[in-house]
């Protein structure tokens, strides 16, 4: 079976899960953040490389200072790949705790390595963790103890709430300034298109995440309008925020307040489950995908955004 026919059948799948997931929003248009599209023509998503095969089921991504590249799986092993920047597999750090529902990675500004161990797909779960290790490549022993974020969110007193409510699952986050910044996967039905954005200590590790500012992220099918993956540019000034088919940039924001910048979208003319972004520098992000039906996806991706950099202005 060629790729367009293999991606032809991935896309009316989605569309039939989507359209079983498609519920009458209740948000009230005047709260929502306008968006400036930015021009798709400017820029293609490249394709690397397809992952090693251990790796079947990316969900994180994240660069070192020795340009190495990590990335680990949403489930089983719980361990750190890391790659060369073609995507080739370089060695393994293994962590000493479990993986389920591995979602995000993330690093300080001294290199420590955060894993959000937050994946709450039926909004239930009582024991959210995030991992935080010393920077993977100073690693050496076999098997690493991480320290342990355990925490709860500060709106949460029902497991699961009601299905209206249902918007405590998170897949993104990034580090800036002592806080790790968490932004959930709405399951509301009816969908409302918005992600709530949570803050957490870096250092603490029994805490509540406070719940800190909300995003409107799309109408129409809940699945397209998931953020799957975070970060933030070495230069601390742009939000990427990754989707299956599009990146939303936000520009200008006050350190509280990410809704009150300017917000960009990005189409990337490609649909898969991308399911996690990664700065490389200012004007280069990569992303993961996951395999899907044991054929599409399961890649590394390189995209350059300098052709639209002057088109993101605060």
């Amino acid at each position: 079976m060629d790729y367009s026919l293999k991606h032809t059948i991935f896309l009316i799948m989605v569309m039939v899960f989507s359209f079983g997931m498609l519920y009458a929003s209740s948000t009230d248009d005047s709260l929502r953040t306008k968006v400036y599209v930015l021009n798709d023509k400017k820029v293609a998503l490249k394709e690397v490389n397809q992952l090693p095969k251990v790796i079947k089921e990316a969900s994180g991504i994240e660069n070192s200072t020795s340009n190495f590249l990590w990335v680990h799986n949403d489930d089983g092993i719980p361990a750190l790949y890391c790659l060369d920047t073609l995507g080739n597999l370089i060695r393994a750090v293994q962590l000493n705790v479990s993986n389920h529902g591995w979602e995000d990675l993330t690093q300080d500004e001294v290199g420590n390595f955060f894993i959000g161990g937050f994946g709450n797909n039926t909004n239930d779960k009582k024991d959210l963790k995030i991992y935080k290790i010393p920077p993977p490549e100073t690693i050496t022993a076999t098997i690493t103890q991480p320290q342990i974020i355990r925490y709860q969110y500060s709106d949460q007193t029902d497991f699961p709430p009601p299905e209206r409510k249902k918007n405590f699952d998170v897949d993104a986050f990034f580090a800036w300034k002592n806080y790790l910044f968490l932004f959930t996967k709405n399951r509301c039905v009816p969908f409302t298109g918005y992600s709530k954005i949570y803050r957490l200590n870096q250092n603490d590790l029994e805490q509540t995440a406070v719940l800190m500012d909300s995003i409107f992220v799309g109408d129409g099918a809940m699945i397209n309008n998931w953020i799957t993956s975070a970060d933030i540019s070495p230069d601390k000034k742009t939000i990427a925020l990754l989707l299956h088919d599009r990146i939303l940039f936000i520009k200008g924001f006050g350190e509280n307040k990410f809704s009150s910048g300017k917000v960009y979208r990005l189409d990337l003319n490609h649909y898969s489950h991308k399911a996690g972004i990664c700065f490389i520098t200012n004007e280069r992000v990569q992303i993961v995908d996951e395999i899907e039906f044991g054929v599409l996806g399961g890649k590394l991706y390189s995209l350059d955004l300098q052709p639209v950099m002057n088109d993101l202005k605060p």
